[in-house]
């Protein structure tokens, strides 16, 4: 087994991030990211190709870091200028941040 790059509590604080990835993706990438299989264990247990399963925790990792941990997801109705002005501000966020990132 290799070193695990993240514990089974920080793997679930970022679950609700995962949503639009499939199932099986999210599975796999578990058992690389958090059980310390390598991608070759995981692919062949899966009768996937190591690029595959590659593939799968990248996108986990990539869905994992898209926003800062201590954002939340807000999914409210409200009227259209609302709405703008609310989009606009989650914009001027995610530019803000990823300007610190980048510096």
């Amino acid at each position: 087994m290799q070193k695990v790059p993240m514990t089974a509590a920080e793997f679930e604080v970022i679950q609700p991030r995962l949503g639009r990835l499939t199932v099986d993706t999210v599975q796999i990438a578990r058992r690389v990211l958090v059980d310390g299989k390598s991608q070759a264990e995981a692919a062949e247990e899966n009768g996937l190709s190591r690029q595959r399963v590659s593939q799968m925790v990248q996108r986990v990792m990539a869905a994992a870091n898209e926003f800062p941990p201590d954002w939340e997801r807000v999914d409210e109705w409200m009227p259209p200028e609302l709405a703008k002005q609310v989009r606009a501000l989650a914009a001027e966020a995610r530019t803000t941040t990823q300007e610190k990132n980048h510096a």
